[in-house]
Parts: structure tokens; C-alpha cells; sequence
């Protein structure tokens, strides 16, 4: 999926990104993240599948797509966004007072981007889509509009999976361009004048 020219929605704020599978993320992000992961939750745990970028605070965030499972008795799955900080210490590098900040479960979408979403997406049957975040927009003929989303088949123990949406809004028509696994295509993933996915 290409997205030269995409402009990038509001949550990306002042973020680095760098968009690459979380097996390969840079030692201070893995640090962090298995640090505050493994020591200040309770009642889920957390693997990261794609590390989306990091972000100058106070110290640095650091934004994961994730998998979450509850600890109840079905252990329950879900796609979350999972937002770590690491505080400005000497022991920043060890991820030293690593916490969660932000565990975001379902985008909270203006009124205008929840019709585009709502609108195309209606009628799939077989597999629901539930929108993590907006990512941003992009102008072609019409313009297209980027999601993060969990994804999940209408079945008996489903397990959920990470995916971008890419709708196509030209002339009132909401339309789907493409529904794309984040582990299928990560690892083509890179950043710069023309953006990849």
C-alpha cells in the first residue's frame, strides 16, 4: 500500500515514526516496553506487533500496535494501541520507570471520519472491523482516508488481528481501497518521500 503524500492526522503529533515490526524495534523501545509491560500491569498481558514511532515528552513515548489478552477465563483477545513512557534518567536506556500511559482500545472518531468509516464498511459480512485510530489522509483522485483497526472473523474463537483500512471518499461515494494485515505487510515498511506499507 503506498502513501506518498499522506498527511498525517493529529495523533502523530510531534511522533518519529519509523513503522517497522516490533521483532526488530530499537533496544531502548524493547527495553522499555517489556519493562513496563511485565511490572505494572495486572490482569493482561501485552505482545507488540508493530512499532509505530517514538515521541519527545518528558523523556520519550513510545507507540505500539499490540496484542492484548485479559486474564479471564476465555482470555480474551483484542488489537490495542499501547502507549509507554520512558522518563529523562540516567537509566533511560534500561528502561528504568517505563509505565503505560495511554492503552488506546477504540478510536473515539470525529463525526465526519465515523460516516466515512461507518458508510464504506457497511454491508462485509464475515469479518467485523473496529477502528483503533485514524492515521491520516491522503489527496488522489477523491481523497483516501487511513485506519488502524482490529479486525476479527465472526466465529467461534476468532482470534483478532491488526489491519490498515484505506477508504476512498470521491464525488459522496465511500469506498474501500484495500484491507491490509499490519504482519503481512510490515516488513515492507518504510518511511519518507514515498511511504510504503
Amino acid at each position: 500500500m503506498k502513501l506518498g503524500g499522506i498527511k498525517f492526522a493529529d495523533v502523530f503529533g510531534g511522533y518519529e515514526l519509523v513503522n517497522i515490526p516490533a521483532s526488530r524495534i530499537p533496544q531502548d523501545a524493547a527495553t522499555a516496553v517489556f519493562g513496563a509491560i511485565n511490572s505494572g500491569i495486572l490482569g493482561a498481558t501485552y505482545t507488540p506487533l508493530w512499532y509505530v514511532g517514538s515521541q519527545l515528552v518528558k523523556g520519550k513515548n513510545h507507540f505500539f500496535i499490540a496484542q492484548e489478552v485479559r486474564a479471564t477465563a476465555k482470555k480474551d483477545t483484542c488489537i490495542v494501541g499501547l502507549v509507554i513512557n520512558v522518563p529523562p534518567s540516567e537509566k533511560a536506556a534500561q528502561g528504568a520507570g517505563a509505565k503505560v500511559v495511554r492503552i488506546i482500545e477504540e478510536a473515539d472518531l470525529p463525526e465526519d471520519l465515523q460516516c466515512v468509516f461507518s458508510t464504506a464498511m457497511q454491508g462485509l459480512v464475515g469479518v467485523g472491523y473496529k477502528p483503533l485510530f485514524y492515521v491520516g489522509s491522503q489527496i488522489v483522485k477523491g481523497v483516501n482516508y487511513y485506519f488502524i483497526c482490529q479486525a476479527k472473523g465472526i466465529y467461534p474463537g476468532a482470534e483478532p488481528y491488526a489491519v490498515v483500512v484505506c477508504i476512498n471518499v470521491f464525488e459522496n461515494t465511500k469506498s474501500i481501497v484495500s484491507i491490509e494485515r499490519i504482519e503481512d505487510t510490515v516488513e515492507d515498511m518504510k518511511l519518507g518521500y514515498a511511504f510504503t506499507w
